[in-house]
C-alpha cells in the first residue's frame, strides 16, 4: 500500500495548475495543507488521455490504467471551498485507478444515481451510495464506461467539528473505519441534484472573478450538513444526547452574537461552537421562542442585509451583492427574497438610483 512516506516522496512543490497531482512534499505522518489555488474558483479541464486525466484533481496522487477499448475522454470541474475540495469527474471508458488523498482528510465517492455500479477497493460502489476512503493511504477505484462522480474532500478536523454541531459523536469513528454507506435512491438522487446545481452556480460565479468567501462557506456548510447527516442516518448512529439549556437564553445569546456581527455570514455551525449546543438543540430553541428554525432566521437576517446594500451600492451587481451574503444559488435567493418583501432585487436596487 501506499502509506504516507510513499505519499510524500511522489509529490513535488508545484504550482496547482502544473505537474501530476499538484501536491507538495511534507515529512511523512505530517498533515499536507491542500494546495488547491484561489478559494472559490471552478477549474473545469478536458483531456484525451487517461493519464492526463489522473493528473486533474489538485492535491491527490493518481494512476489510471484504461481497461475498455475505444478513445478516451475525461472532464473534471473542481472548486476549494476554502478547506474542502469538491469536484465532477467525467470518464468514457472503463478505467482501473490506483488513488490517494491527501493527508489528514477524507474522500466521499458519489456515483451518479443512473449509473452502473464500480467498485471500491474489494466493496460494490453503487449508484446510491456514498464511498469513504481516508487520505494519505491508497486504494483501488474500478469504473465503468461513461462514468460520472462527484467527490468531496474534507480535512478531518473540519468534518469532526460538523459531527460535533450535529450532535453525532459516533460518526467519525465511521468515517475513519472508511466504508460504502447505502443511503437510497430517492435520497441519492436529491443529494446529487443538489450538488450539482452547486457546482453549476460556482461555474456562473467564478466566470465573473470567484465566489465570496460568505458564498463559499454556506456551500461548504449545505455540503458537509447534507452529506454527515444521510452517512449518519445510513450509519445508524446513536440518537442526539438531550440538552437541559434553557431555550430562552440560548436564543437571547444567540442574537446578541449576531448583533455584534452584523458585516459577517454567521453559519449554524459557527452558532452552535458559540453557545456550546448541538444543531438540534439549537433548532428546538428557536421554535419554542420564536416559531421558526435558526435557518430560517439566519436567512431573514442575511436578506435584510442584501436589501439594504442594494438601496445603498447602486453600481453593484445583485448577483455580487448576493453572493456577499452567502447566497450561491440565484434563482432560489431570488424568489427568496421577493417572498420576504413582495418585489424583486433588481427593483429594490433600481430604488436606489433615484
Amino acid at each position: 500500500m501506499y502509506e504516507a512516506s510513499h505519499f510524500s516522496s511522489v509529490w513535488e512543490a508545484v504550482p496547482p495548475d502544473l505537474g501530476k497531482g499538484a501536491g507538495k512534499a511534507a515529512d511523512a505522518g505530517n498533515d499536507i495543507p491542500p494546495l488547491g489555488g484561489p478559494m472559490g474558483q471552478l477549474r473545469v479541464q478536458e483531456v484525451r488521455d487517461a493519464d492526463e486525466q489522473a493528473a486533474n484533481i489538485t492535491a491527490w496522487y493518481q494512476e489510471y490504467d484504461q481497461i475498455s477499448a475505444g478513445k478516451f475522454y475525461g472532464m473534471t470541474s473542481e472548486t476549494w471551498l476554502g478547506r474542502t475540495q469538491f469536484f465532477l469527474e467525467r470518464t468514457n471508458r472503463a478505467l482501473r485507478q490506483t488513488c490517494v488523498v491527501w493527508p489528514g482528510a477524507f474522500w466521499f465517492g458519489l456515483p451518479r444515481y443512473d449509473r452502473a455500479d464500480a467498485r471500491v477497493d474489494i466493496l460494490s460502489l453503487k449508484n446510491d451510495a456514498i464511498a469513504v476512503r481516508p487520505g494519505g493511504i491508497d486504494f483501488e477505484l474500478l469504473t465503468p464506461g461513461d462514468y460520472d462522480i462527484l467527490g468531496i474532500v474534507a480535512r478531518e478536523e473540519v468534518l469532526a467539528r460538523y459531527a460535533e454541531t450535529l450532535d453525532l459523536p459516533d460518526l467519525m469513528e465511521a468515517v475513519r473505519r472508511g466504508a460504502v454507506f447505502s443511503i437510497g435512491p430517492e435520497r441519492k438522487m436529491d443529494f446529487w441534484r443538489h450538488l450539482s446545481r452547486m457546482l453549476e452556480n460556482a461555474k456562473r460565479m467564478s466566470e465573473a472573478g470567484s465566489m465570496p468567501e460568505g458564498a463559499c462557506n454556506v456551500m461548504e456548510e449545505e455540503i458537509l450538513s447534507s452529506l454527515i447527516g444521510l452517512i449518519a442516518n445510513s450509519a445508524g448512529t446513536g440518537a442526539p444526547r438531550r440538552s437541559r439549556l434553557n431555550h430562552r437564553k440560548v436564543v437571547s445569546r444567540a442574537r446578541e452574537y449576531l448583533l455584534e456581527h452584523p458585516d459577517e455570514v454567521i453559519s449554524i455551525t459557527e452558532l452552535c461552537e458559540y453557545l456550546y449546543v448541538s444543531r438540534r438543540t439549537l433548532q428546538n430553541c428557536f421554535h419554542e421562542v420564536l416559531g421558526v428554525c435558526p435557518v430560517t432566521y439566519l436567512k431573514a437576517l442575511r436578506l435584510n442585509a442584501v436589501r439594504r446594500d442594494l438601496k445603498e451600492c447602486a453600481r453593484q451587481t445583485v448577483q455580487d451583492v448576493a453572493a456577499a451574503h452567502g447566497f450561491w444559488h440565484m434563482s432560489q435567493f431570488a424568489a427568496d427574497y421577493r417572498r420576504l418583501f413582495h418585489e424583486l432585487p433588481s427593483e429594490t436596487l433600481r430604488s436606489g438610483w433615484r
